[in-house]
């Protein structure tokens, strides 16, 4: 039953009372998380993820769509998260439809679903449309901002990164892609444990990500490599200034000063797509090599360094649902300024080969 929005509360309040007489389940709720989802086709999968969220992390969700129509207004269904049919409830599910010019009205509306004196987490669920407040908005109110960059075309980082920067001192950023990458990042990094990889970097001269493109992808790297470049490159302290690009159908080269990074597509099925397949470092006489095997959750982990040898070695991963992730995010809300380094500078450094937009943006 669909209801007004000046009626959420109170059917709430009478879904819960008939709840505590069934199942005497006590109402725990740690903060609301809205999901914003940009294209009906992606609105069964996010509901299915923010049901999974409620089942391991007792919250308040507000799952907000909205459709074109002549006629503007916000209507809700409301019921309550349960970890199986029959099991006792553990937080408020709201779905919110907002038809036609209506959608403007989702940021206030918002606001006024969630739970007083709480924080507020806005899941951007989908492709960041071009030329859209929205999504400004909305970071604007929220205490937690979390968005895929993996289903976002390579242009967007830098408007993530404009978007990070202008809401730093009121929320954190977050990337479920990001999240997805410290098993790699974690790996790179066992590269210069010890002196002898490190007195490799002074003489890197080049480094390879392999990736799973999306489907019918054009960008030359996904998000997911643009990010874990440009975490490498803020580690090295490079800069994005004077980068200079070459491409073909299926790769891209930059090069930045005496390095060059090499992005190379690479399509396979059996992983989310953007992700990262191999990562190789070359120093002069050094070589550093991560490769996904045949398994895409077994990785083999290689170093050959001059008078220091170490034996290659096979790690078991997880490839993490985006329920889990999201959920990681929820439980550290906290700003990531090494993420938000990362992004600032990978978004500069793939800038110059995104491709752009042809037409001005429409008055708003």
């Amino acid at each position: 039953m669909r209801l007004s929005l000046d009626k959420v509360e109170l059917e709430i309040a009478r879904l819960w009372e008939e709840e505590a007489r069934r199942s005497r389940a006590t109402r725990v709720e740690l903060m609301t998380l809205v999901a914003l989802v940009s294209e009906s086709h992606l609105l069964d999968r996010a509901r299915d993820v923010v049901q999974r969220v409620a089942r391991a992390y007792p919250l308040r969700t507000v799952l907000a769509s909205w459709t074109d129509s002549d006629r503007p207004a916000i209507t809700a269904e409301v019921a309550l998260h349960r970890p199986s049919p029959e099991g006792a409830a553990c937080g408020d599910a709201i779905s919110v439809e907002a038809t036609g010019s209506a959608r403007e009205w989702l940021p206030e509306n918002a606001e006024r679903l969630a739970l007083p004196d709480l924080p507020m987490c806005v899941w951007w669920v989908g492709d960041l449309p071009d030329y859209d407040r929205l999504f400004d908005r909305m970071a604007r109110a929220a205490d937690l901002v979390v968005v895929n960059s993996e289903e976002m075309d390579l242009r967007d980082l830098e408007k993530l990164s404009t978007v990070s920067a202008r809401v730093r001192h009121t929320c954190a950023f977050s990337d479920l892609a990001w999240i997805r990458l410290r098993t790699m990042q974690e790996l790179v990094a066992r590269f210069f444990d010890d002196a002898a990889g490190r007195e490799c970097v002074r003489s890197l001269e080049r480094v390879t990500i392999e990736f799973s493109p999306r489907g019918g992808e054009k960008d030359v790297a996904s998000t997911q490599a643009g990010l874990l470049f440009g975490w490498m490159a803020n580690a090295l302290s490079m800069r994005a200034e004077g980068v200079q690009w070459k491409r073909g159908p299926t790769w891209g080269e930059a090069t930045l000063g005496k390095v060059v990074a090499r992005f190379v597509h690479h399509p396979r099925t059996d992983v989310p797509p953007g992700s990262i397949l191999r990562v190789s470092i070359e120093c002069d006489g050094a070589r550093f090599d991560i490769e996904r095997q045949d398994d895409p959750r077994v990785l083999r982990w290689s170093r050959e360094t001059p008078g220091a040898p170490v034996s290659p070695q096979t790690i078991g991963v997880d490839i993490a649902e985006e329920a889990g992730l999201l959920v990681r995010c929820l439980e550290r809300p906290r700003r990531d300024f090494l993420f938000e380094n990362s992004l600032h500078l990978g978004s500069r450094i793939v800038r110059p080969i995104a491709p752009r937009l042809s037409s001005l943006p429409r008055p708003l």
